[in-house]
């Protein structure tokens, strides 16, 4: 996990950020950023929990198309939002990562006053499975995971 030490929370660098008063400040700061992951698959990819899942196991548990899965997982597909959170429910991601997976696809995070998105909030913290979330999705009335 070297590849994580060393990273300051965002709260940390909009502080450093918001005290920052000339260009070559700013400069200094952006020079000191860690590069963001490429995108979903990048940043999906080398998670631990996903690490330790075959590919295989992570699709099936995900519900979604094997061929479709693939693609998503080695970056030539770009995923939407369902998929994503299927994809994270699959590998057991925990509210922040998935939170950061719909950021780095420039996907609405799941948001806890938008009725579906709070019965998903509650599916990723109880780590249900897909079926499972779309169950409850279903009992609150709500679509279930595309």
């Amino acid at each position: 996990m070297s590849h994580i030490k060393n990273v300051k929370k965002t709260e940390e660098l909009l502080d450093v950020l918001t005290r920052t008063d000339s260009p070559p400040k700013l400069r200094s700061y952006l020079d000191g950023l860690n590069p963001l992951p490429g995108g979903f698959a990048e940043y999906f990819n080398q998670l631990p929990k996903v690490q330790v899942l075959s590919k295989k196991d992570l699709i099936q548990k995900s519900g979604l198309d094997r061929t479709y899965a693939y693609h998503i997982l080695n970056g030539t597909k770009q995923p939407s939002r369902d998929k994503i959170i299927a994809l994270a429910l699959a590998a057991g991601l925990d509210l922040t990562e998935t939170q950061r997976a719909l950021e780095l696809t420039h996907e609405g995070i799941l948001y806890a006053k938008n009725r579906r998105d709070a019965v998903l909030i509650y599916a990723v913290k109880n780590q249900l499975s897909v079926m499972e979330a779309n169950d409850l999705l279903h009992h609150f009335g709500a679509a279930p995971l595309a």
